[in-house]
């Protein structure tokens, strides 16, 4: 008899009660799935994490005390293998930047959280996950780039190229010169000249159209 495969153990940290045991619900309708533990703030849920280890966590952005990313700031200092999505009800590309770059493996806009929670904790080992409305509420209209399906990925060298893969992949800026070798000041050139090439400001677009265009850098062609 073939032995069904562990659930993937979640623990969900929001200070809204009810939030919460919405997710849950959501979240234990699909199988291979199991949610472990809750917690109304940052520190209860890396209490929590010490002790069950769970596969992933969802971080509420906007917590009491330690607020989510605080409690990613924690999780990386504490060197566990717990991953964790963040979820919050700011929907700027920013915060999902900063996001990505304390080590989350995702960012969904809490309006997104019923539709999307559970594409997000399927889909996490392809990648960085961003739902569809982040980035559409940006509070730099004026810097909004243009469609990803109008990005020319031609125009980066080999080099550029392999920073954006790892980009969608969930790397951060260190995690990037760690694997290429590279000190983290040419990563952040690099990020700064595709960003110029591609006619974009700042490195949070970079990130939305580095895990848009995700299968095409994998797979050029």
């Amino acid at each position: 008899m073939i032995q069904a495969p562990d659930p993937i153990t979640i623990l969900l940290a929001d200070d809204h009660p009810i939030f919460r045991t919405g997710l849950r619900q959501i979240i234990e309708q699909q199988p291979g799935f199991k949610v472990v533990a809750e917690a109304g703030d940052g520190r209860a849920a890396l209490s929590q994490i010490e002790m069950l280890d769970p596969d992933l966590a969802v971080f509420d952005l906007s917590m009491p005390g330690l607020d989510g990313f605080g409690a990613l700031e924690g999780l990386g200092a504490m060197g566990c293998r717990t991953r964790a999505l963040i979820v919050s009800m700011h929907a700027e590309s920013g915060y999902a930047s900063r996001a990505h770059d304390l080590g989350a493996i995702g960012f969904i806009a809490k309006e997104d959280a019923p539709t999307e929670i559970i594409r997000a904790l399927r889909e996490w080992p392809n990648g960085f996950f961003m739902s569809q409305s982040v980035g559409g509420h940006s509070a730099a209209p004026a810097t909004a780039a243009a469609p990803a399906a109008s990005f020319d990925l031609s125009v980066v060298t080999p080099a550029e190229r392999k920073i954006l893969v790892l980009l969608s992949l969930g790397k951060t800026s260190k995690q990037i010169a760690r694997d290429l070798d590279i000190s983290h000041r040419t990563v952040q050139a690099h990020r700064r000249n595709i960003a110029e090439k591609l006619g974009v400001t700042g490195p949070n677009r970079l990130l939305e159209i580095a895990v848009s265009h995700r299968a095409q850098l994998l797979d050029p062609g």
